[in-house]
């Protein structure tokens, strides 16, 4: 099987399996300009062809306020709405100042950065969602990243859990949706060079630094490396817990 039909299929096994799409569906994309998702509009735009769903999908690229060189920028911005007006999407570009926010935020030690600008995007798509009557937000987390967000969570929440492929939100008048949830990234990164599209890359200053940034090298260089297996054991073992081997927690004193 080709590349192209893995990841097609991989897709398909997310939005079946957990009815991430409906017919007549609004949905909105979260469009970075990155690897992920290129990808996941891509797909999704054939998606309303190949299976005949009227749906209305909006990709929204967001300028947040990192330092950058703007002339680059721009033509990367414009390769995005040629890239989403080629495939019948509405494009919506928009500044918000969560760049500049995390970054007074990191200078203070008043937060982490990386929450404040998160919160900041995810109340920016929330409220666009309710203007454009949107049922759905499609983001382009993957494999690798539910893998990640599982180890993340026991190392600093100390709690088994991760990323879910389809997230209530608002007793359910809005859904994350995550259609690339089984696809790993090495299939992405490969397939956006086989079609030779224009990556804008990722302009915060502190992407390279983070938490998630440094456990993502680790487990790939450190775990996966041992033997292929182990990755889709992991991946694998987060759909296959064993409640009766698992201890509850012990009982309060009188």
């Amino acid at each position: 099987m080709n590349l192209y039909r893995r990841i097609k299929k991989l897709i398909g096994k997310a939005v079946f399996g957990y009815d991430l799409l409906r017919e007549g569906d609004r949905v909105l994309i979260t469009l970075s300009g990155g690897e992920d998702s290129l990808v996941m509009t891509h797909y999704l735009s054939e998606w309303r062809h190949l299976y005949n769903q009227n749906l209305e999908i909006y990709a929204v690229h967001l300028d947040m306020g990192f330092p950058k060189d703007e002339k680059d920028y721009k033509k990367k911005t414009e390769y995005l709405r040629e890239f989403c007006e080629k495939r019948a999407l509405h494009f919506i570009f928009d500044k918000i100042p969560a760049g500049i926010l995390a970054m007074e935020a990191f200078d203070k030690g008043t937060a982490s950065p990386c929450f404040v600008c998160s919160w900041n995007r995810r109340k920016y798509f929330f409220n666009l969602a309710d203007k454009l009557k949107i049922q759905k937000i499609a983001f382009g987390h993957h494999q690798d990243d539910v893998i990640t967000t599982f180890f993340m969570n026991m190392f600093y929440c100390g709690e088994l859990s991760t990323l879910l492929p389809k997230q209530e939100m608002f007793k359910g008048t809005l859904y994350l949706i995550r259609p690339l949830y089984f696809v790993e990234k090495d299939m992405i990164s490969r397939f956006v060079a086989k079609m030779g599209w224009d990556v804008l890359e990722n302009p915060c200053p502190f992407s390279g630094e983070t938490k998630r940034a440094y456990w993502e090298k680790f487990l790939k260089e450190n775990i996966f490396s041992l033997d292929p297996v182990i990755k889709k054991n992991l991946f694998s073992a987060i759909f296959n817990p064993r409640p009766e081997y698992l201890p509850e927690p012990p009982k309060r004193g009188k």
